[in-house]
C-alpha cells in the first residue's frame, strides 16, 4: 500500500469487506465487486501520483479513491452512487475515530467525484481525473475485448459506442483535466483506445469484403 501504512491499509480492508458483502450477488460478473475493488486500488495508485504534482494531501486523496465506488452496489440510481458512498464512507470513518477535517475532506472529494467544473479542492480534482484515466485505461480495453460481443454485428455495435465515449472525453464532455499528468497519460490511453477500436473495425470489413 502507498504510504501512510495503517490508515490505507485499515481503509482497503473495510472497502473490499464492503464491497463483497453488498455485491455478492454479482460475484460472478466481470464487472462484480472484485472489479470494483481493484479499480479503487488503481485510482488510489494515480491519486498518489497525481497528488505528488498538485501538492494536494495524499492521505484525503488516496483515503477517497478508496472508498468512491465502496456502496457501488447500494443504489441502482447511479446519479446517487456517489453520495451514498460517501455516507458510508462517513461513517466508517467515525466508528474509526478519524479526525473531523480528514473525515470531510474524504467525504466531500467522494461526493464531488462527478460534479466536473464544480469541485473546490484539490483532492476532488485528483480523485475525478485519477478516475477518468482507470475507466479508459488498458486494463478496462481488455476487459472491453473480451466480453464485447461474438457476432460482428454486436462487436460492431460495442466498438462504436465505446468510440463515441472516447469522443466525448476529448471533447470534454465529461469534464476537463486538471492535472498535466492526467491530461498526458489520458491522451496516449485515447490514442491507443482509437487505434485499437478502428483497427477491430478494419479486421471486421476486411474479413467480409473478402467473403462477397
Amino acid at each position: 500500500m502507498i504510504g501512510s501504512g495503517d490508515l490505507f491499509e485499515r481503509i482497503s480492508s473495510f472497502a473490499k469487506a464492503h464491497l463483497l458483502e453488498t455485491g455478492r450477488e454479482h460475484l460472478g460478473n466481470s464487472m462484480g465487486p472484485q472489479y470494483y475493488f481493484e479499480h479503487s486500488l488503481r485510482v488510489a495508485f494515480w491519486c498518489w501520483r497525481l497528488s505528488l504534482e498538485m501538492h494536494a494531501d495524499v492521505s484525503t486523496s488516496v483515503a477517497a479513491a478508496l472508498l468512491h465506488d465502496v456502496s457501488y452496489f447500494e443504489t441502482e440510481n447511479s446519479e446517487k452512487q456517489e453520495n451514498v458512498s460517501a455516507e458510508t464512507a462517513r461513517r466508517f470513518m467515525e466508528k474509526e475515530g478519524f479526525k473531523q477535517e480528514f473525515i470531510d475532506a474524504v467525504a466531500y472529494a467522494i461526493e464531488n467525484q462527478a460534479q466536473e467544473g464544480t469541485s473546490k479542492t484539490l483532492e476532488a480534482k485528483m480523485l475525478q481525473d485519477a478516475n477518468k484515466i482507470d475507466e479508459f485505461g488498458y486494463l478496462r480495453l481488455l476487459l472491453f475485448a473480451k466480453t464485447c460481443g461474438e457476432t460482428f454485428s454486436r462487436i460492431e455495435e460495442n466498438i462504436n459506442s465505446l468510440l463515441s465515449e472516447v469522443e466525448k472525453l476529448e471533447k470534454g464532455t465529461y469534464g476537463q483535466m486538471w492535472t498535466s499528468m492526467g491530461k498526458s497519460r489520458i491522451k496516449a490511453q485515447l490514442a491507443l483506445y482509437k487505434t485499437f477500436l478502428n483497427g477491430m473495425l478494419e479486421e471486421i470489413e476486411n474479413t467480409r469484403t473478402t467473403m462477397q
